[in-house]
């Protein structure tokens, strides 16, 4: 029998929350170094980073100070309210420095268990995009910069940044494209939780339509437990390629718009 919870976790307070938040992510690994500065303690700084992603801190400074004055902020991030508080340059530092894959190790680990727990099932999955914009002069139209989307000027702030479009619509029915510098970042999201199963970032000049396949493909086999009966995507993902692998491939049913461009195609995908 299901035991009744005694409190609602809305109710709880912000400190048990996050300290029941924290206590089931996963340490970050690491190779041990030695020499140099007393360390910091990564997963302190993987905590506080969290931390300020859910509370939309917008700078490193602003999470400093936080940090420095809030002690209850800094006891469920650390362990303890008397802990040393990393530096800006520590904390720019690990966010420059720590590898993708070490970050990505984690969330697949949280997506295991919460599928093991039931609370993940992704019976419906979703595919999407967003534009991650560069802080490169560039992108910021109040300065003047010569072909300033100019595809083969790449700017010196971020040389790995590409040229992509963001598309919007200011009035119903109305559309505007804008150029910006930076990256796009892919991802697979489970509808019911709306939580990433799976993503990728990378240069603006990727197109969505080439990532589809390979993060499902990937997605699949990282956790054969999924069961897919249903894809959501934008009319971008109306395609042959993806349509088929949909319905062949994963024996799920697409749910995508059609795209007006590709309606000669369609026919010859169900025969």
């Amino acid at each position: 029998m299901k035991q009744i919870s005694l409190f609602k976790p809305e109710d709880l307070p912000p400190r048990i929350l996050y300290e029941k938040l924290f206590e089931n992510l996963p340490h970050l690994s690491w190779d041990k170094t030695g020499g140099g500065r007393p360390p910091t303690s990564r997963d302190f700084i993987l905590k506080a980073l969290i931390y300020k992603a859910l509370r939309r801190i917008h700078s490193l400074t602003d999470i400093v100070f936080e940090l420095k004055n809030n002690p209850s902020v800094l006891a469920f991030c650390a362990g303890d309210a008397l802990s040393r508080i990393p530096s800006i340059e520590r904390i720019s530092s690990f966010l420059r420095n720590t590898p993708n894959q070490r970050l990505a190790k984690i969330r697949d680990t949280l997506v295991d268990i919460l599928i093991q727990e039931g609370v993940i099932t992704a019976k419906i999955v979703v595919l999407d995009s967003c534009p991650i914009v560069a802080n490169v002069k560039e992108n910021n139209l109040k300065t003047s910069v010569k072909d300033r989307f100019d595809k083969d000027r790449r700017p010196k702030g971020d040389p790995e940044a590409r040229l992509g479009i963001m598309v919007h619509y200011p009035k119903p029915f109305k559309k505007k494209i804008c150029y910006f510098w930076g990256y796009r970042n892919h991802t697979v999201i489970d509808a019911e939780t709306e939580l990433s199963l799976w993503e990728k970032t990378l240069p603006a000049d990727k197109s969505e339509i080439r990532q589809a396949i390979p993060m499902l493909k990937e997605l699949i086999e990282r956790h054969p437990l999924l069961r897919i009966e249903a894809v959501l995507g934008d009319a971008i993902y109306d395609t042959e390629d993806i349509l088929k692998f949909i319905i062949k491939e994963l024996k799920a049913k697409p749910c995508i718009p059609r795209n007006p461009r590709r309606e000669k195609k369609r026919d010859s995908i169900f025969k």
